[in-house]
């Protein structure tokens, strides 16, 4: 099935699976994981290849690009402490929905001449980011 980005909308909740509420339609999003670390788990019995397991993944912020809008900035610049979010992909995240807890800050993004005013919002994740296949 393929990603519907058209539809893909940021939402925050002041509570896990609560009523989430759309804070902006965004026309970019960061990768929601990492690769993995992996932990060398190589003894002296190896004649050629190292061996590993899969470790911990590196959460970065999630930078979401969106056009500016005066009023979802405000909205958003006003936002303090931590919330919970959601990215849905699809009409009413019918491709999948990710849900993470953490805090929100944004900014206008740089513009040249013949470009429409940008703004990038980032959102840390202070929980793992799960995902949920709804259809």
């Amino acid at each position: 099935m393929a990603i519907s980005t058209a539809i893909t909308t940021l939402k925050s909740s002041t509570t896990q699976g609560g009523t989430y509420t759309k804070l902006l339609d965004i026309i970019g999003y960061p990768d929601m994981g990492s690769t993995p670390s992996k932990l060398d788990t190589t003894d002296l019995t190896q004649p050629t290849f190292k061996t590993s397991v899969l470790g911990l993944q590196e959460v970065p912020d999630l930078t979401f690009e969106a056009n500016y809008d005066e009023s979802v900035y405000d909205t958003i610049r006003l936002m303090t402490g931590t919330f919970w979010f959601n990215l849905e992909f699809g009409a009413a995240g019918a491709d999948g929905i990710f849900e993470w807890s953490g805090g929100i800050s944004i900014f206008a993004s740089g513009a040249g001449v013949d470009e429409v005013r940008k703004m990038t919002v980032t959102v840390s994740a202070e929980t793992a980011i799960t995902f949920e296949l709804t259809a």
